[in-house]
């Protein structure tokens, strides 16, 4: 047992020495040499940029500065932790928002101080034995090669272990992962089957809401509540279906529910804010952004959009001169940020508008334009939102209508991008069918990949790459067809040969990917395959 806790390297984050002291007295009990400090969140971001840590113990109130759900939060945004890493919460915190707050970014482990030796060592010592039972799952998920992470969970789960619950549960959620919606589905109900688990029920209720079964997704979500009220999660899940089906208000009332319980999620308060002020509640939108302004004060995820929401709902309860002076903040306190001037401006365009000085409206819409072109292939899928948006409320209908097309046809097979466009066509009250031109280009789409993947199939390899290259002229920024252009590219150059021109462009065509792209699961089979490319004489 010393050997596996000895071999490891820890870091222990607490504001308070003796803390720190006492936890580095344990650790060194168990025989553990490698041992770093720190006093604060951002000495704990710090020595992770410098280190790799297989195990974490961070306290959760580290006094002025991040606390250790932030420290968490950050590490796992940049990657600076591992999937093989533990990260155990330790704290004397038992106000319930700060317990739920923490549980919900889901460490490893959490330590309740004080604890003893014994309990630690125990512990410790089945994380560790899980940790090194998962690493190979680990090892193919990192790489976002679901196949082998699925044959690795068949292989274990072949064996009928202990454990064999945990490995059910992450086999679905892998399964999710890669779109394989009817195998999870069936983990799920063999599962339920047996006897009620609540993972379980969420797990299905979130299959049904990804098949587009709202009425399905919506009654388990609700029956989970009902069990446990305070099932945090299910109470997200309950609100995207409520928002799928357009119940705006009932969306808005289930997530004031869950910020009531766990009031320190970011993200929930961002959407709530922007929730209430789709339907008009201006007053509790404010409280909303105001709450999550501060919530993002220390964290990873500070966004000028933040800031963006607050002056808008001020502006909205008719306060623009304070909504004035925190467009000027946002300016401020984001100023290397290359979304900031767009948020900025934008934003001065609507308070503007609603203080009168339509001059000053359009001169800041004017802004607001130049810098979404600046952002050209990075820009997010949020600033094309927040566009169609501010054109609505200045009475620019056909600019909005435009920008929303492309939008769509850039982001077809995004569903949650979908559902917020349609959200945001409800707040903007703009006057535009959104759903039914959505489904109309997602329509023209889809039929135009499906003719590709045909003529790829049949090995029509010329005429699939020309069909799916006009497209993707069309639609730049469309992943799954300038995904496909390159599948269609590898496929005729492992057939019939290529030469280094050939896979030079090809790489460029993958790299551009890489930016439109990021963290696409899809991604993973077209660059090794590219690699293989590159690797024959």
């Amino acid at each position: 047992m010393a050997d596996n806790f000895a071999d490891k390297r820890y870091l222990v984050v607490d504001d308070f020495a003796d803390m720190r002291a006492a936890i580095r007295s344990i650790l060194r009990s168990l025989g553990v040499n490698r041992i770093d400090q720190a006093r604060d969140g951002s000495e704990a971001i710090l020595q992770m940029e410098k280190r790799h840590y297989e195990v974490v113990l961070c306290d959760y109130n580290l006094g002025p500065g991040k606390d250790g759900q932030q420290v968490l939060e950050e590490a796992r945004h940049r990657h600076l932790i591992g999937i093989g890493c533990i990260f155990i919460m330790v704290t004397a915190e038992n106000a319930r928002e700060m317990v739920m707050g923490a549980m919900e970014y889901a460490p490893d482990s959490y330590l309740a101080k004080p604890f003893t030796k014994e309990l630690f060592r125990t512990r410790l010592g089945k994380l560790f034995a899980r940790k090194a039972h998962l690493a190979a799952v680990d090892k193919a998920m990192t790489t976002k090669d679901y196949g082998a992470a699925l044959k690795e969970l068949n292989r274990l789960i072949a064996a009928k272990p202990k454990n064999l619950s945990e490995l059910l549960k992450l086999k679905a959620e892998v399964c999710l992962t890669a779109n394989r919606y009817e195998d999870a589905k069936s983990i799920y109900e063999q599962i339920l089957a047996a006897r009620e688990v609540p993972w379980a029920r969420l797990g299905l209720g979130r299959v049904l809401f990804l098949q587009k079964d709202y009425a399905q997704a919506e009654e388990i979500f609700t029956q989970l509540l009902t069990l446990d009220p305070n099932l945090v999660i299910a109470y997200d899940w309950l609100a995207k279906t409520q928002t799928a089906r357009k119940a705006f208000d009932e969306a808005e009332a289930t997530l004031q529910t869950a910020v009531r319980l766990s009031p320190r999620a970011l993200k929930r308060q961002q959407l709530l804010g922007k929730l209430a002020l789709s339907n008009g509640n201006s007053t509790l939108a404010e409280t909303a952004f105001d709450r999550a302004v501060t919530l993002a004060k220390h964290s990873v995820l500070n966004h000028p959009s933040l800031l963006a929401g607050l002056a808008t709902s001020k502006s909205a309860n008719q306060k623009h001169e304070e909504a004035l002076r925190v467009v000027g903040e946002l300016g401020h306190l984001f100023a290397a940020h290359p979304e900031a001037t767009f948020y900025a401006e934008s934003t001065s365009a609507i308070v503007k508008r609603n203080q009168g000085d339509l001059a000053g409206s359009m001169e800041a819409m004017e802004g607001a334009e130049r810098a979404m072109a600046r952002l050209d292939e990075s820009n997010p899928l949020e600033l094309s939102l927040e566009m169609i948006k501010t054109y609505a409320q200045l009475g620019e209908q056909e600019k909005a209508a435009a920008l929303l097309q492309k939008a769509v046809a850039n982001n077809h097979d995004d569903e949650e991008f979908l559902m917020e466009a349609i959200r945001v066509c409800h707040e903007a009250g703009l006057d535009f069918d959104a759903e039914t031109a959505i489904r109309q280009i997602q329509q023209g789409v889809v039929e135009t990949n499906n003719r590709g993947v045909r003529l790829i199939m049949q090995g029509e390899f010329d005429a699939a790459i020309q069909l799916l290259r006009e497209a993707a002229d069309e639609m730049p920024g469309n992943k799954t067809i300038n995904l496909n252009v390159a599948k269609a590219s590898i496929m005729k150059m492992e057939k019939m040969g290529s030469t280094s021109e050939q896979v030079a462009n090809l790489r460029r065509q993958v790299e551009r990917l890489q930016r439109i792209a990021t963290g696409d699961w899809r991604l993973t089979d077209v660059v090794l395959r590219l690699q293989r490319l590159e690797s024959k004489p």
